[in-house]
């Protein structure tokens, strides 16, 4: 039998935001962190994201980043509507990202979630 859930639970708050981000050279097996502010609107809108700790990320790079064999992650920071993102390479070489504005989905799911 299905356990019986609330709206709020199958339905979460989502939230997409963009920021302009300039990782700059990625070396061979090293990770890079860029804090990026998003914007709720297009990069460089006046309103700021919300996306704050505890949300769940995804980021899409922009297909002219040229992001190719990185991989790229996003955790929220202390500061609402800031997101670290995180460019890993593991290719053999170095690899440099254009920059670009990427997009993130937050989603945010409710404190008192069934569990």
């Amino acid at each position: 039998m299905f356990q019986q859930r609330l709206q709020e639970e199958m339905n979460p708050l989502n939230e997409m935001s963009f920021s302009v981000v300039s990782p700059g050279a990625v070396g061979n097996n090293t990770t890079v962190a860029v804090s990026a502010a998003f914007t709720l609107g297009a990069a460089g809108s006046a309103s700021p994201a919300t996306v704050q700790l505890g949300d769940q990320i995804e980021i899409f790079p922009p297909a002219s980043a040229a992001t190719n064999g990185l991989s790229v992650s996003a955790y929220p920071t202390a500061t609402p509507g800031t997101v670290e993102v995180y460019f890993q390479n593991a290719t053999g070489g170095s690899i440099t990202p254009v920059s670009g504005t990427y997009r993130i989905v937050a989603t945010r799911f409710p404190n008192n979630l069934v569990t």
